[in-house]
């Protein structure tokens, strides 16, 4: 799942999204490996 990633501003009285793009969630999460290490022992 990603997310758009933008600045607000303010149009007509209401909040608008400029100068935006779409991230994609796998892009930026971490690496099984790298969660199993971060994640305590059971």
């Amino acid at each position: 799942m990603g997310a758009y990633v933008g600045v607000t501003a303010l149009k007509d009285g209401k909040g608008v999204m400029t100068s935006f793009r779409y991230v994609d969630g796998a892009s930026v999460q971490p690496s099984d490996d790298e969660v199993k290490k971060l994640r305590p022992a059971e």
